[in-house]
């Protein structure tokens, strides 16, 4: 058997992992498409060796690139690389993206492709499934970045720390990041807090310690579009003749696409890897694997792929509510 494996989108850390998982459990040849979408397009493809696969399988640097498209494929374009798929014998496409590569791997699979979707991104947003591929080590650069912050804190005490975190329209990484970090406050796009409410907040709590840590989710004020950075300087502008005090800001951006793929990320791609290879061995076709609320991993069909937003009915949600994060 011969699988081709491409990435699409924002990269992430913890794919090297999956794709290794895919070649230990099946012991299939891997072909690597690079650049995403238009990768496939150009075929730009390599093979990779069982000894790489091994030696980069937790490790930060990618043996894999991604790539976006800005336009929507017509048909002969997928008619052209369902072709260059078949030249190269392979026999099953497996990619990992968000809701766009997915929906992209519905069309491909209606020219004879077997393809098989999970979701990869920081954002966590892939409707159905609570976790995506590099959520958990996003979650870990942030806990650390807060750790960061109340150290200063302690140091040069009455500060406010505001921390812009990745996301688009979902708020659900500055969300589970707060609670895990122990942040004083997360802003995110599905729970709006009233400016007076919020300054007063932040009065409040930083009377009684000696910092206060707001994530900002970008998409909080509305005002995003991918690669707007900013929200926070809105945010900052409000909030600092309300408290009277500076607000001190970090943006971390794209840094968090990166990092030592977590114990939580080796073990969740592990998990999608071999719902993956079962659905192949099974004889099953056109795929998405999701993650459920009890970490089991589900073949769904993948038109059934679209964003998610937080849930506001579910567990991060209604904690962070308990902890007055939200």
């Amino acid at each position: 058997m011969k699988i081709g494996v491409v990435i699409s989108g924002g990269d992430v850390s913890g794919i090297n992992n999956f794709i290794f998982q895919i070649a230990r459990l099946t012991q299939a040849e891997i072909t690597l498409f690079n650049g995403g979408i238009p990768g496939l397009l150009e075929k730009k493809h390599n093979e990779i060796a069982w000894r790489d696969l091994v030696d980069f399988s937790i490790a930060s640097i990618p043996i894999i690139t991604s790539g976006r498209t800005t336009r929507k494929l017509v048909r002969s374009e997928y008619e052209t690389i369902a072709k260059k798929l078949k030249s190269l014998r392979i026999d099953v496409l497996v990619m990992a993206g968000g809701d766009g590569s997915l929906q992209f791997l519905n069309t491909l699979s209606e020219f004879d492709v077997n393809c098989f979707g999970v979701g990869m991104t920081i954002d966590n947003d892939v409707y159905g499934s609570d976790y995506s591929i590099g959520f958990s080590t996003a979650c870990e650069q942030i806990i650390k970045e807060v750790s960061r912050l109340r150290n200063t804190g302690r140091a040069l005490p009455g500060r406010v720390f505001m921390v812009e975190v990745l996301g688009g329209y979902c708020g659900e990484l500055t969300l589970q990041s707060a609670i895990k970090s122990n942040a004083d406050i997360a802003l995110i796009p599905e729970c709006q807090i009233p400016i007076d409410e919020l300054s007063q907040r932040i009065k409040d709590r930083l009377a009684s310690q000696n910092s206060v840590v707001i994530l900002c989710s970008e998409g909080y004020t509305r005002e995003y579009t991918p690669g707007f950075q900013g929200a926070i300087d809105t945010m900052m502008k409000q909030l600092e003749p309300r408290i009277g005090v500076r607000i001190r800001k970090t943006i971390i951006g794209y840094g968090l696409r990166n990092g030592d793929p977590t114990c939580e990320e080796i073990y969740q791609g592990t998990i999608m890897a071999s719902e993956v290879v079962r659905c192949i061995q099974s004889g099953m076709k056109n795929k998405a694997i999701i993650i459920n609320s009890s970490n089991k991993p589900i073949p769904i069909d993948l038109v059934s792929m679209k964003k998610r937003l937080v849930d506001t009915e579910g567990h991060p949600y209604k904690l962070a509510k308990q902890l007055n994060i939200i």
